[in-house]
């Protein structure tokens, strides 16, 4: 068990880690691009006016990009949020059917315990022997009443 929890541990490292990696790379690649067409628009020979609306545009498409980056960061955040909320849903109700079934087998356990410890031998004779007596009374009675039609029978003739 110990061994499935550590590579499902190190499964997670790595996502994060190559997660991690793609994040890093974007911003790189986003810095250098805003970098690389200042650097090119400084360097062009290009009059003043024509530099600023170049760089007005510059600045324009990098807001567009980074307002798609930001949506697109948003949806995947919302998505990943979903899935943990499923998936922690699915693991609580797991653990719960898990623990109500546990508590049923000790509560089963528990109540064949006392049944076994309740059932002492020798009640289970006096009850045996309570059900004896009772017949046999009932038969003793049935004797005497015999008993007793028959007397009455001799001491009338």
């Amino acid at each position: 068990m110990a061994g499935n929890e550590r590579m499902n541990y190190e499964i997670k490292k790595d996502k994060a880690e190559s997660s991690m990696s793609t994040k890093n790379f974007l911003i790189g690649t986003l810095i250098g691009a805003a970098v690389g067409s200042l650097t090119a628009l400084l360097l062009a020979p290009k009059s003043g006016k024509e530099l600023r609306v170049d760089l007005n545009n510059q600045a324009y498409q990098l807001r567009d990009k980074t307002d798609h980056i930001r949506e697109s960061v948003s949806i995947k955040g919302n998505e990943l949020t979903s899935t943990v909320k499923d998936k922690t849903t699915a693991i609580s109700k797991k653990v719960s059917e898990q623990s109500v079934g546990l508590v049923k087998k000790v509560k089963g356990l528990t109540s064949e315990i006392e049944m076994d410890s309740t059932a002492n031998p020798v009640d289970e004779l006096f009850e045996q022997n309570k059900h004896t007596k009772s017949d046999i009374q009932k038969k003793l009675e049935e004797t005497k009443r015999a008993f007793d039609e028959t007397e009455s029978k001799f001491n009338t003739k």
